[in-house]
């Protein structure tokens, strides 16, 4: 090590020292509004370094403990000069080129760091443990478990929904891999992008270079979209990957016991994603070749080969740039420049790192487990820290939305100081994510163990919000108004819930009504009601249903007056839609009810594809390509849309869409279709204004944060949607006569505009 190496470790490991012994002494006292300020300098940090810092160290540790020590040494610190030096102690462990200097003072000159291949940050959206849709990456190293190649196909789930499926065939190395390095794999994808159900057999395979049988047996996920089966190998160190494959088959039990050949498509390489018959290649190699062997002919099947190399995969194209880095302030009288760009030598760990960076996962592992420590101030800022951090680089509205997220930084902060319960805590986080205006936008206590629903459902009308079903007819009644939740006078509940609910102003009682109908399982909630003749009830209600209970309305596909058709979205099926299909062609008049959650993602495409008179090719989906800290785009991946093309039979009888506030997300995704490419008339009220992929965000204390990942448009690709919605063309509103008289006021009038 050199004499300057090992300065430096000792000065870090001194610093480690100093702190250890001097953060419980602070002679004067900072006031809750001066540690605040440094929590907040402490945060504005930690969200670019985690996310953006792409040093090798900075990948093996533990960020959300590191947001709940940054906490506590940026409370502890006493002033401005001791802040820096705490911030420098938890960061210069994880690698060069992070700066924190006094705001008055000059970065020293960067050194010249410009040697290929060069290490940064890539993001496609926001990567949680939703879906699979958003990606990141660093530039020249692959991710952890990313260091394989696959070949795969798909067919569509709907037909294969609850069926037992058997992929079998035979693999062989052809140079040298581990026994396990080499499988094939089935993976169900379910709606809402969803895992479904996934088996590799690689964990199966036996030592040995010989052909080797494979096998998965598996069911079909009941809500499956998409079935995908394929074969992988793991490429470790192998510099030339090569293996063979033949006898590929997928079979489905016939529920007796015999196994049905299902055709798969004929092993040959897509070009390009669109080529949905063909075979794709994924993982990280770039250059797979396939070769028939003629040798193996008399096996009764051909064999295949894929070769390929350890180029990674890139998420976009979008070069490292050299010497790039963030300057910004950090608050509390400090900047800090932090490398978005490192070179390979200097992205790697360095040794007279080492030891402070032993020290420091030292000290997150010896802390107390964040999910068990609601009461410690530290816990819950470090959740403000994590989830403000998040929104600040990765939310895709801020073009749009009006908000001042720098300045909501330390007013959540300082909301989280007494907020020292689980139940407290979540408002702050609640009141967090309001600003955003993201329908969508909802946290979730993930110790809390499982969730139940009411056996009513609520909706406002009128002002009030009014029992539109119910379970229980013996203790709550359809038509009757709530007056008070748990005590609390609705005058004072309502505004209460209403603030906690992010979304545009009609949205927000929708919103609070369904987090007011779920909770913890087992638990109750007590309302007061107002009856049609005047009396008051009250009902203690748990929280132990499974489903909401069914509204007031007809058959999910009914035949209402002759030639006048309804279909209700919410209850449809891929089955049931297309065994009505000649029938919907020959309707003069439908009615697609879109006040629920579609059933089934299928029926939602092929029901605009049916009401298509041309292909569209409306350009309404934008996932954000982030190549720096707080929104730095390179661009948009997928800025495009379904380009749907008709589908026969197409229907075209005179086309009405049912909408309210509780229209969101996949069904606002059919009154956008409904209204852009003018298949119809929309009538009702306005609905969400939320469409798109979600994605999370798992706080330290063990809140999960919902939030949307992508931008959605209307189809011109600019017109803003988000926080909108759709409007209705013909604005209806049912009243509290006419549900306490069991009608649909809405689908009267779509009745008699259709008839």
């Amino acid at each position: 090590m050199s004499l300057i190496g090992r300065r430096f470790a000792c000065t870090l490991l001194l610093l480690f020292a100093f702190f250890s012994t001097q953060s419980a002494a602070d002679p004067t006292p900072s006031t809750d509004t001066e540690r605040d300020a440094r929590v907040a300098a402490f945060a504005r940090l930690y969200g670019v370094v985690r996310y953006f810092y792409p040093g090798d160290s900075a990948q093996d540790v533990d960020w959300n403990r590191l947001a709940v020590l940054g906490v506590a040494e940026a409370r502890a610190a006493r002033d401005e000069t001791d802040l820096q030096a705490r911030l420098r102690a938890l960061f210069d462990p994880l690698g060069p080129g992070i700066d924190i200097a006094r705001e008055s003072d000059a970065f020293p000159a960067p050194p010249v760091d410009n040697v290929p291949p060069l290490v940064a940050w890539r993001y496609s959206g926001f990567p949680s443990d939703i879906g699979r849709i958003y990606g990141s990456e660093r530039t020249a190293r692959l991710k952890a478990g990313s260091d394989f190649t696959a070949l795969a196909t798909h067919l569509d789930g709907h037909a294969l929904r609850g069926k037992t499926l058997r992929l079998r065939g035979e693999i062989k190395p052809l140079s040298p891999f581990k026994a396990d390095a080499l499988g094939l794999w089935l993976r169900v994808d379910r709606e809402r992008d969803q895992a479904g159900f996934f088996d590799n057999s690689s964990a199966r395979a036996k030592p040995g270079t010989d052909w080797q049988s494979h096998e998965i047996i598996g069911r079909v996920d009941a809500d499956a979209r998409a079935v995908f089966v394929g074969f992988t190998m793991q490429l470790g160190d192998t510099k030339t990957p090569e293996a063979a494959l033949r006898r590929l088959t997928l079979e489905v039990d016939d529920g007796a016991g015999h196994w049905t050949p299902i055709d798969i498509p004929t092993l040959r390489l897509a070009t390009d994603a669109s080529s949905k018959a063909w075979w794709l290649t994924g993982g990280v190699t770039r250059n797979i070749d396939l070769s028939w062997d003629a040798s193996e002919r008399d096996t009764g099947a051909l064999r295949m080969r894929l070769k390929g190399d350890l180029s990674n995969g890139q998420l976009f194209d979008a070069p490292a740039m050299a010497g790039k880095t963030a300057e910004f302030k950090l608050g509390a009288g400090l900047k800090a420049r932090v490398a978005l760009t490192l070179s390979d030598a200097r992205a790697k760990p360095a040794a007279e790192r080492a030891a402070a960076l032993s020290a420091l996962k030292a000290r997150l592992a010896a802390l107390p487990d964040p999910k068990k420590n609601i009461a410690s101030v530290d816990v819950r800022q470090a959740d403000i820290v994590v989830a403000w951090s998040v929104f600040a680089h990765f939310y895709p509205y801020w073009d749009v939305i009006d908000a001042d997220w720098g300045a909501q930084l330390p007013r959540s902060l300082s909301d989280a100081e007494g907020a020292d319960t689980r139940a407290l805590h979540r408002r702050t986080l609640q009141t967090l994510v309001v600003p955003t205006q993201d329908a969508h936008g909802t946290v979730t206590d993930l110790t809390a163990g499982k969730r139940g629903l009411l056996p009513i459902e609520i909706e406002p009308i009128g002002g009030q919000w009014v029992v539109v079903a119910s379970a229980v007819p013996d203790r709550v009644r359809v038509g009757d108004v709530v007056t008070a939740i748990d005590g609390v006078d609705i005058a004072q509940a309502r505004p209460q819930l209403e603030s906690l609910a992010a979304g545009q102003p009609s949205s927000r009682p929708w919103k609070a009504i369904d987090g007011l109908l779920s909770g913890p399982l087992g638990e109750s909630r007590t309302f007061s009601l107002q009856r049609a003749d005047g009396g008051i009830a009250e009902a203690t209600l748990r929280f132990d249903a499974s489903q909401a209970p069914p509204l007031p309305r007809p058959a999910a596909i009914a035949e209402l007056k002759p030639g006048l058709w309804y279909l209700d979205v919410a209850r449809v099926d891929l089955p049931i839609f297309n065994a009505h299909l000649d029938k919907l062609s020959k309707a003069r008049g439908l009615i697609f009810d879109i006040r629920g959650y579609p059933k089934d993602f299928q029926v939602t495409r092929r029901l605009l594809a049916h009401l298509l008179k041309a292909k569209e090719q409306g350009k309404w989906v934008h996932v954000p390509q982030y190549i720096g800290p707080f929104g730095e785009l390179a661009g948009y991946d997928e800025e495009t849309g379904w380009n749907l093309e008709p589908q026969a039979p197409h229907f075209g009888g005179r086309a009405v869409f049912l909408a309210n506030g509780g229209t969101i997300s996949q069904a606002e995704l059919i009154t956008g279709y409904a209204q852009d490419q003018h298949l119809g008339t929309i009538m009702g009220s306005t609905t969400r204004g939320v469409d798109g992929n979600i994605t999370a965000i798992n706080a330290p204390s063990g809140f999960h944060i919902i939030f949307t990942g992508m931008k959605v448009t209307h189809h011109d690709g600019t017109t803003r949607y988000h926080a909108i919605g759709t409007m209705p063309d013909v604005a209806v509103e049912p009243t509290l006569a006419g549900i306490r008289a069991g009608r649909d006021e809405v689908l009267e009038a779509a009745l008699k505009l259709l008839d």
